[in-house]
């Protein structure tokens, strides 16, 4: 099957790589026959070569501002939509749908993803239902830790929305990421919920871990920002809510709440239970807080 041809007259378009300036000669798409939603004749995106949008599928690059080149391959029923840059061995398949996006250096897309209004840079992996959405970054960068061969994840059905997702991250499940800050090897999955504002995001770092039902959450006030550093975890039903910082050894899990701040725990601290800690506090050095039904506020 033969479903487009490409334009005799290419277009040249010039975008850098590592501050080195580079140039491509790009044709157009041309559908030649009827497929899904696109009729003969109808022109669509720009490509470096015919081996870029195969051939096979319903794949389509819809948008006559859309370009995708130096190694891209677009397979499957996969949707370009509006403006998109596509470029330096990207991979596209499945029922993906790319709208409004900037994808590059090496990234991989496929089942049934969404990015849109979004960017996404270096060698990853986003698949599953995953969503990408809202000017997020997605930056994926391996070998800054012991864990060489890592690569950024996304899948399942974790949305990130207004977020920067950096490094080796690993989100899936059904975690929800709304304006955060996560890098370096740190994991939110299962039913996690992570969520900044406009004010102030959620960070998120090293090796912590949010999951189960636990919900970090960000404060309107100055400095309302939670962060997650080191080794700590939070689990369960567990809350984070305001200017809290959790670092070494730090477990926060049950029903336990902790709220307001600053609040500082470090170095093997446990809080669990229906404990609530909230206020102006630092706990540290192997203490253990088990609160009882009722909300043991500390």
């Amino acid at each position: 099957m033969t479903k487009y041809r490409l334009s005799e007259e290419p277009r040249a378009f010039t975008y850098q790589v590592d501050g080195e300036k580079k140039s491509v000669l790009l044709r157009q798409v041309i559908a030649v026959t009827d497929f899904n939603d696109v009729k003969a004749g109808t022109s669509g995106g720009w490509v470096d070569a015919d081996n870029v949008l195969s051939q096979q599928g319903d794949c389509w690059i819809y948008d006559e501002n859309a370009m995708a080149f130096a190694g891209t391959e677009i397979t499957g029923n996969a949707r370009i939509t509006q403006p998109c840059t596509l470029y330096n061995n990207v991979r596209i398949g499945d029922n993906v749908w790319i709208d409004r996006a900037d994808i590059s250096d090496g990234a991989r897309i496929s089942d049934n993803v969404t990015i849109q209004s979004s960017s996404v840079r270096g060698e990853c992996a986003i698949y599953g239902d995953a969503r990408v959405l809202n000017q997020s970054e997605i930056l994926a960068v391996q070998g800054l830790t012991h864990e060489h061969a890592q690569i950024l994840q996304i899948y399942d059905r974790a949305t990130v929305s207004h977020s920067r997702i950096v490094h080796q991250v690993q989100l899936y499940g059904d975690a929800t990421i709304t304006h955060a800050f996560i890098e370096h090897r740190a994991e939110v999955f299962d039913f996690a919920l992570i969520e900044g504002n406009k004010d102030n995001n959620v960070w998120i770092c090293d090796c912590a871990k949010v999951y189960g039902h636990a919900r970090v959450i960000a404060g309107t006030k100055e400095d309302a920002i939670p962060t997650l550093r080191y080794s700590s975890q939070v689990a369960e039903h567990a809350l984070i809510e305001g200017n809290c910082v959790l670092k070494h050894h730090v477990l926060v899990g049950g029903h336990a709440e902790v709220r307001g701040g600053p609040i500082l725990l470090d170095d093997r601290v446990l809080i669990e239970g229906h404990a609530c800690i909230q206020g102006e506090i630092l706990i540290e050095r192997q203490v253990e807080i088990s609160g009882r039904g009722g909300g043991d506020s500390v």
